[in-house]
């Protein structure tokens, strides 16, 4: 037991460290866009922020997070689910506060990572039994 709990947690570290590279590419796009272009959508920026985190997100969760191919249909549906929760987030920030631009992005962006590492887990990158 201590032993798995051991295994999970650098699983977990690794995941992080994957999940905060691509955090840090969305919002570095983000930002980059936001300054070059401010009239552009929020949500506009926040997709090309996200699809750049993707292509990271999952190289380096096959390469060193989980160190297994994973299913990348699985993992590009969760990573969209946490995508529109992002924007969920997004949207009602936009809405309901004077937030807004690269700050309502960082926001949001920042809401999803727990939820992906346990979808990526437990369905997209799940060890198969043999």
């Amino acid at each position: 037991m201590k032993r798995r709990l051991k295994r999970e947690a650098k699983t977990a570290a690794r995941f992080g460290l994957v999940g905060g590279v691509a955090t840090a590419a969305h919002l570095s796009v983000a930002a980059i866009l936001s300054a070059l272009w401010p009239t552009l959508s929020e949500f506009f920026v926040n997709l090309c922020g996200f699809l750049v985190a993707f292509q990271i997100s999952l190289i380096g969760h096959r390469r060193l997070t989980f160190r297994r191919q994973g299913r990348a249909r699985r993992f590009f549906t969760l990573a969209l689910l946490g995508f529109a929760l992002n924007n969920g987030v997004l949207a009602a920030l936009l809405a309901s506060t004077e937030i807004s631009g690269f700050w309502a992005i960082g926001i949001a962006t920042l809401t999803v990572p727990l939820i992906t590492y346990v979808g990526s887990r437990l369905w997209a990158f799940r060890e198969h039994q043999g």
